[in-house]
């Protein structure tokens, strides 16, 4: 059982999920978010150790042929989850620029049966100063940062004003994180992201290979 999906683990796992959706006559749509998300459009991550993901059709469906694509390549059931569904879009706001991201089975030797969407860097980016991580967690709030810092880069939202008004675009009705000021928790974050951009002046830029679209749609 691996311990980590890279990118061709989880494009292997998303055609066997687009080969069985097509033999039961379905095309079904995900999005895919966190570190998942990063592996599949960037460079920023070789690895992720579950995808995080919305159903966005057929929902009984997707866990189903999910769960079939785990035992087929001894996966973890949880491989791939809806924790996120919490988070992405936050309620009361714009859904996330959701862009197409690739339609599988890639060979074509059956009909599409999954289609998968990933939201603008911009967005991911937003998600990532957001997430709240537990005290003692400090791997995973250490990889978050690492993460928010490479999408500053890709997306040259890198001063204090700009993520603030990114907040502000990806989040506007969320109570107590932008209105009715910013939070003391998000502040001290945005700081901290603000000195671990500047001391990585000397890293080699990420690359982005996925859509780039806006942070949110179009009200």
């Amino acid at each position: 059982m691996p311990a980590e999906l890279t990118k061709e683990t989880i494009e292997r796992a998303f055609d066997a999920m687009g080969r069985m959706a097509a033999e039961h006559g379905l095309v079904v749509d995900i999005a895919v978010y966190g570190g998942s998300c990063l592996v599949l459009a960037s460079d920023i991550r070789n690895a992720s150790v579950d995808v995080d993901a919305v159903f966005l059709t057929e929902r009984s469906a997707v866990r189903e042929i999910a769960d079939a694509v785990a035992r087929l390549m001894s996966l973890p059931l949880d491989w791939i989850n809806e924790a996120v569904r919490q988070v992405a879009p936050p309620r009361g706001n714009p859904e996330p620029n959701l862009l197409p991201f690739g339609d599988y089975p890639k060979s074509g030797e059956t009909a599409v049966g999954l289609r998968v969407y990933l939201p603008s860097p911009a967005y991911l980016l937003a998600m990532k100063i957001l997430a709240n991580r537990a005290a003692d967690d400090w791997a995973k709030a250490e990889s978050d940062e690492d993460d928010a810092v490479a999408l500053m880069k890709v997306t040259g939202i890198a001063s204090r004003e700009t993520l603030v008004q990114l907040l502000q675009e990806c989040y506007p009705h969320v109570p107590l994180i932008i209105e009715p000021a910013l939070s003391p928790r998000i502040s001290a974050k945005i700081e901290t992201l603000l000195d671990a951009y500047a001391r990585s002046s000397d890293h080699p830029d990420p690359t982005w290979h996925a859509g780039t679209g806006g942070a949110t749609r179009p009200r």
